[in-house]
Formats: structure tokens, sequence, C-alpha cells
């Protein structure tokens, strides 16, 4: 009971955040070519050299190789937001995992970053183990890997403030232990279904500081059914949970990146897989309180209405 009652309160949040008025959004369904000279996309980090990012006519897909260079392509977003603002970034992908040992540990990602300030590096490495530099990042995080000693799955939203003192991971939060860990499931989900479509949505809600990341599939018929992750909202307010306020996240760009692990070799890589993206978004609503409130209601109505069809389609 718990876990449906949570799941409402997500699903009312979301679709709050969905309905209000726009402010501000951007989409992109790749009908065509990121990778061309003419496309607002652009290499923030790295470069193709590695033909890391393919293209085909609404289709992205990225080839994830831990062992080779970050590579992070890049679509300016025509505004800078905090974390006092509120979004929603969303994806519909699908993946496949050909290598994740358990004895390691990387993640499927995409997000909002800051083009300049946020950088390539995200696990530092045995030679510089404070090098990492990904500051300013709000992520979504999916790491296939399945050990004896941290279990998984994992699952959870990421974010990076700005620079506070030492490296990256000096400002950053993301839901730790059991409740991100799938495998440890009782009732919800054990793992994220690969060769299927799904659709992620990252609520930020910048007046409380909580992000929730809530996923679906796919159905044939186009609708969304959702999956229990009984994954909790991720407050930023909680003291000691490592994220720095008096040093909040700027983000004005959307990304999608492979990141390299620098504690891995080519012949013994932390991660192997390809992900296809077929939409990314992002929705900022109308600030207003007028807006805010009729988000509040229309969200609330879109929680009954979701819930009917949920238990429909079941």
């Amino acid at each position: 009971m718990r876990s449906r009652v949570h799941h409402r309160a997500i699903l009312c949040v979301l679709f709050g955040l969905l309905a209000a008025p726009r402010a501000y959004g951007i989409s992109d369904d790749f009908s065509t070519n990121p990778l061309g000279a003419a496309s607002p996309w652009s290499f923030g980090v790295g470069d193709n050299s590695h033909n890391q990012f393919a293209w085909s006519a609404g289709a992205l897909t990225v080839h994830l190789n831990s062992s080779l260079p970050t590579a992070r392509l890049d679509r300016a977003l025509g505004t800078t937001l905090d974390d006092a603002a509120s979004f929603v970034l969303s994806a519909r992908f699908s993946f496949n995992v050909t290598h994740a040992p358990g004895s390691q540990f990387m993640q499927i990602a995409f997000g909002l970053t800051n083009h300049a300030a946020t950088g390539g590096d995200r696990t530092g490495s045995f030679a510089n183990s404070s090098s990492d530099n990904t500051y300013d990042t709000v992520e979504f995080n999916y790491f296939p890997n399945v050990s004896p000693s941290f279990g998984g799955p994992t699952l959870t939203p990421a974010v990076f403030g700005g620079p506070a003192g030492g490296d990256a991971f000096g400002n950053f939060t993301g839901i730790f232990g059991s409740p991100s860990n799938l495998g440890g499931h009782t009732q919800g989900i054990t793992e994220l279904p690969q060769s299927t479509t799904l659709e992620t949505h990252l609520a930020y809600d910048g007046a409380n500081k909580m992000a929730t990341l809530t996923m679906y599939q796919v159905a044939g018929n186009g609708s969304l059914v959702l999956l229990d992750t009984e994954l909790p909202s991720l407050d930023l307010n909680v003291f000691g949970n490592g994220y720095d306020p008096s040093h909040p996240f700027q983000v004005d760009t959307l990304s999608i990146m492979t990141y390299q692990d620098g504690y891995t070799t080519a012949e013994a890589p932390s991660l192997v897989a390809d992900i296809t993206y077929q939409n990314v978004s992002l929705v900022v609503p109308e600030p207003s309180a007028l807006a805010l409130a009729t988000a509040g209601g229309l969200g609330l109505i879109a929680c009954v209405v979701r819930r009917r069809r949920l238990n429909s389609i079941a």
C-alpha cells in the first residue's frame, strides 16, 4: 500500500509540472541528423572519432564502451536553469547491455549540463582520484552492473552542483543504497527491461528542491505503462546528503553522454552497451503562482485518470 500511495504522489508531481503552461520547451525526435553540419547539436566534450554516436531517421544510437574517451553531445537550451527552477526532462529509448561485470560499476546517462563548466571526467582515475569534474549536472543514471558487494541494477537521478572545493563529488547527491537497488525489490521490477521501448521522466521541483525519476514501458498502442521502481524522490534539502545549496547547479545544455571509466582498461571495460534514443525533451513550466496552482489541480486529475487507465491495461 505504501508503494502505491508513493507512486500516486510521484505521478501528481510529474503530471502537475507537465500540465503547467510552458515558459520554455525543447524537443528532438531525431528526424534530422544531430551529427550533421547544420544541426543544433555539437560535441561539448570529445568528438565522434570512435564512432560512439550513429544516426538513422528517428533514432540516435549511442555505443557506450567505458574504456573509450568520454564523448558528450550537447544541445543549447537558450536559457540557464538553477536549483530554484522547475522542469521535466524526458527521453524515450531502448538499450542492450553486452558487458557489465559485477566487479565494476558504470552508468547509462543523459541529462542537463553546463556546456562550459561540466567536464568529461566522471570517475577520476588511479593516477588522480580527484580529477572528476562533472560539475553542474542533473542526470538520469542506470547502472546495469550486479554484484554481491553493492547489489544492482541501480537506478537514480544524480545531481552535481557547482564547484565547492575539491572534486565534483564534493558537491554531489543521488539515491544511495537499498532504495535505488532494483535487484533488492520484493514487489517492484528488479531491472529495466532490455530491447524494449522505455520512457523516463525526471521531474525537478525547484520550490521544494525535489527530483523525481519515473519509468514507463511504451505499449504497442503508444500508451505508457508505469514500471514500479519503488524509487523515492531525491531531496536536495536533506542535510549531509552531499549537495551544497550554496553552490547550486547551473545548467544550460541538454546532453547525451557516454562516459569513460578512468579505473578500467580496454581489455576490461566496466560497461559496454548500446542505447537508442527516439526522443529527448525538456519542459520548463510557467513559474507564476497561478500556473503552479493550475498545474497542481490538473496534476491531481491526471493522477486519477492515469490510475484508471493503468488499471484498465492491467
